[in-house]
């Protein structure tokens, strides 16, 4: 009997995958986007990056203007598509937020750093349904990550661990 091993790929012993890969493209994670939803009370717009390390820097996901619409789901998935978080009133306290789980001196207690993917649903699929790929990032542990890609903070904001400041 013979066994055989084939690998796709680098056959170097540095063969460690990019967690990150792709979390800040703008693609959508479930199909296309349908939005036939009267966003005239604030666009909806969720970020591509945060780092929830508790420093008080973007330690939430965060999902701007999702308060203002009655009837929606929030929905976070790991990269195997399972569902991680879910919430129908995201925002309306600290338990509606993601990540909802204590941090211990590792990051995020059982959420690791990387790419997760999210889907926002308001009414039904059929008049709003956003989905996409986003950054989780306490560097713990310490990794040098680019984030160019990225538009994680608004001119006016500040988060040492993304900044290096």
């Amino acid at each position: 009997m013979t066994i055989s091993f084939a690998s796709c790929g680098d056959d170097d012993n540095n063969q460690e995958e990019d967690v990150f890969a792709g979390c800040c493209s703008g693609l959508t994670a479930f199909g296309d986007d349908v939005d036939n939803l009267d966003q005239s009370q604030g666009e909806i717009i969720v970020d591509n990056l945060f780092t929830p390390n508790n420093d008080g820097f973007n330690d939430r996901l965060a999902i701007e203007n999702i308060e203002l619409y009655d009837n929606h789901t929030v929905t976070i998935y790991n990269i195997n598509d399972d569902v991680i978080f879910e919430s129908n009133n995201y925002g309306s306290d600290f338990d509606e937020l993601f990540p909802n789980v204590p941090y211990d001196e590792f990051g995020v207690d059982g959420i690791p750093d990387g790419t997760y993917k999210y889907k926002v649903v308001v009414e039904s699929e059929n008049v709003f349904s956003k989905s996409g790929f986003f950054c989780l990032f306490t560097n713990n542990p310490v990794i040098e990550q680019n984030f160019s890609e990225c538009d994680p903070l608004q001119p006016d904001e500040f988060d040492p661990l993304i900044t290096g400041l």
